[in-house]
């Protein structure tokens, strides 16, 4: 090192070099930290912007089923949350004018959906005026509900762009982030690295500067002796990699071949490997036909065709692929010319009935002549020059659901067994999408039409019940003269029997919402404490009534959540815990940590069998499933219970032991209230 110390200022110099270095490294943090702290607001932003974005089409929905249950019932409590849809949906689209700001496109985007909005509850005051109008034909007619489906279609479709716009932006946000703090973390770290090491060999050179060079001279006259030995010995081996070169370059040229053969091989794997991701990648089946069709075309044929068989045994063709767009519009134009005749011996009919594939591996202008309509259809299918065509089954579950159909043409192959097998896997699994597809919306309309039913009739039998329950007020109150005490104590029986009735039909209303998804979650800041209170004054003449004590040793904590949800939940837990619970006392106690807060409730009832734990949860599950079982109700309120915690981003669990009781845990998160 050949440092000079002799002189003041120079070492007085060097001794600042680490002090300037941490300056540059404190500048370069601050800036980091800039940076990274506006591409997280920007990120939160984009969250704020999806989330209004679906609290908004959530309301539409709300303000469209309420709209419709009126329409089925006439009962006006259904329009509740239709009436206080307008505000909210008004104060989302406010919202997302804030959060978009000046970006020009989703401004527009919002202009859409305000008009698309208003349009629809055009549409839906209109069909409420009917009805009180008395035109309930006018009201649910079909043009009117096609009118409404297409504008929430719309609206949907704008929301979804909407989304689709703020993930990218999101996804570009986050890289954005993750490079920013990486490149704040190395800049900084290296800064940080050089200035300890300068400081460390500022140090070392003050001490040992002198002895140093010196041996550093003696250091260089060993490294120039072997530099020059490694020297001589990369002129040898510049020699020898000449040869070896060579030797590479035919080495190359044949595995360029081989691995030309390979890619033939693989091409035919990877089109299947591709056809599963998009087939799995969405449950709208005929769209994925079409992307799966569009992945055949250029791999193994010029032409593909997916043709689908219906219920009724009728087929319909749903895709038509080729390279060229206008040459599609040609096809489906030339298709509804010549319509094909699916009851032929062959041909893709007669390949959905078998459920066999047909090759064609050489189609000859004698076979054209044989399928032609008439000469200028003869004439289209030679210019065509159709060379090969594969057409092969779409099954799934013993069920041939349609046919694939590949074309190849005047530069395309002529298919041979090895093609067959590759369409006849690519066909298999576009049948077991559609299938899945299939079964997916009868589920979807099972679902639907089991929820309208339990809603339907859970509101039919609150009428008479209401009005069972009047009618007992009024004979107890003596309105019809006076009644003994034997008479007294049957109204009673009448009203405990109703207000039960009553209870299980609000449950059975309940679990119909939310598994439909349709139960609305509604957050405010709530103590604990008077909700747990208002719970056991609920359940205390019960617990009475059989003797039981309830003690309530909860602590109190400050909740940002929906109130009457956990009400519920609690009031449901305490039931359950005193229905089955003949002497004893019955606990509530709470734990609260930084996350969340813990209410247990605990029992010395009955008990659970380990391998029913999990089983009470499912919906119309009893512990007792004897037909003689001592307590009644639906089955439904530890189901209700534990899905209306999960929607408040929590659960319920229990432990429990036979014979020895029970101990059921709702679990909360602890957020921060919102300012």
């Amino acid at each position: 090192m050949g440092l000079s110390l002799s002189s003041t200022t120079q070492r007085r110099a060097l001794s600042l070099v680490p002090a300037i270095l941490v300056l540059i490294v404190g500048a370069l943090a601050y800036e980091r930290a800039r940076s990274v702290v506006a591409d997280v607001q920007e990120v939160e932003r984009s969250h704020a912007i999806i989330e209004t974005a679906d609290a908004l089409l959530i309301r539409a929905v709300d303000a469209e089923t309420g709209q419709r249950a009126y329409l089925m019932t006439g009962d006006e409590g259904f329009l509740e949350p239709y009436h206080g849809a307008h505000g909210d949906i008004e104060q989302s689209l406010d919202s997302l004018r804030q959060l978009v700001r000046e970006d020009v496109p989703e401004r527009a985007r919002l202009d859409t959906i305000r008009t698309v909005v208003a349009e629809r509850f055009a549409m839906l005051d209109t069909g409420i005026a009917k009805l009180r109008e008395g035109d309930l034909r006018g009201a649910v007619s079909h043009q009117r509900l096609a009118s409404g489906k297409q504008k929430m279609d719309q609206l949907r479709t704008l929301v979804a762009a909407l989304h689709s716009r703020e993930k990218q932006i999101l996804s570009l946000r986050h890289a954005a982030e993750q490079r920013s703090v990486r490149s704040a973390t190395l800049v900084v770290g290296a800064a940080a690295i050089v200035a300890l090491f300068l400081s460390g060999l500022i140090n070392l050179a003050f001490s040992a500067a002198i002895r140093e060079r010196d041996s550093a001279n003696v250091d260089l006259n060993a490294v120039n002796e072997d530099l020059e030995r490694q020297s001589q010995q990369l002129e040898m081996q510049a020699v020898e990699m000449e040869s070896q070169a060579a030797e590479l370059e035919a080495t190359s040229e044949d595995l360029r071949s081989t691995n030309e053969e390979l890619n033939r091989t693989n091409r035919g794997a990877q089109l299947l490997s591709d056809a599963s991701r998009v087939l799995a990648s969405t449950l709208d089946y005929e769209m994925t036909l079409e992307a799966v069709a569009r992945l055949a075309v250029g791999e193994i044929a010029d032409w593909c065709a997916v043709e689908l068989a219906d219920v009724d045994g009728r087929v319909r063709q749903v895709v038509v692929s080729h390279k060229d767009q206008a040459k599609i519009r040609w096809a489906k134009e030339l298709n509804k010319r010549y319509p094909p005749d699916y009851s032929g011996p062959s041909g893709v009919g007669h390949v959905i009935r078998t459920g066999q594939p047909e090759m064609y591996s050489e189609i000859t202008d004698d076979m054209l002549v044989a399928a032609a309509r008439d000469s200028d259809h003869l004439e289209i299918m030679r210019e065509l020059q159709i060379k090969s065509a594969l057409i092969v089954p779409m099954t799934a579950r013993g069920r041939t659901l349609g046919a694939l159909t590949l074309v190849s043409t005047e530069k395309g192959r002529h298919y041979g067994e090895t093609d067959k097998t590759l369409a006849m896997e690519l066909a298999t699994r576009a049948g077991i999408a559609i299938d899945n597809a299939q079964l997916y919306r009868s589920a979807l309309a099972a679902s639907e039409a089991k929820s309208a039913f339990l809603a339907i009739m859970s509101h039919e039998l609150r009428t008479p019940l209401n009005a069972i329950i009047g009618y007992q007020s009024l004979l107890k109150e003596g309105i019809d003269g006076s009644l003994n005490e034997l008479q007294l104590a049957q109204l009673g029986r009448i009203r405990a029997s109703a207000d039960h009735l009553l209870g299980m039909i609000d449950e059975v209303l309940t679990f119909s919402r939310v598994d439909a998804g349709k139960e609305i979650v509604r957050r405010d800041e709530v103590q604990l404490r008077p909700i747990v209170g208002e719970a056991i004054a609920m359940v205390t003449p019960l617990a009475e009534a059989k003797g039981l004590a309830v003690r309530d040793e909860t602590t109190d904590v400050r909740l940002f959540t929906d109130g009457r949800k956990v009400r519920q939940i609690l009031l449901n837990l305490l039931s359950n815990a005193i229905k089955f619970t003949d002497t004893g006392e019955i606990v509530l106690r709470s734990r609260v940590n930084s996350e969340s807060v813990a209410v247990s409730i605990t029992d010395p009832g009955i008990g659970v069998e380990a391998e029913n734990v999990e089983k009470i949860f499912d919906p119309f599950w009893q512990v007792e499933q004897r037909s003689t079982r001592r307590v009644g109700g639906t089955g439904l309120g530890l189901s209700v219970s534990r899905s209306l915690a999960r929607l408040l981003g929590g659960d319920v669990s229990v432990e429990s032991v036979v014979e020895k009781g029970s101990t059921f845990t709702l679990t909360l998160p602890v957020r921060r209230v919102p300012d």
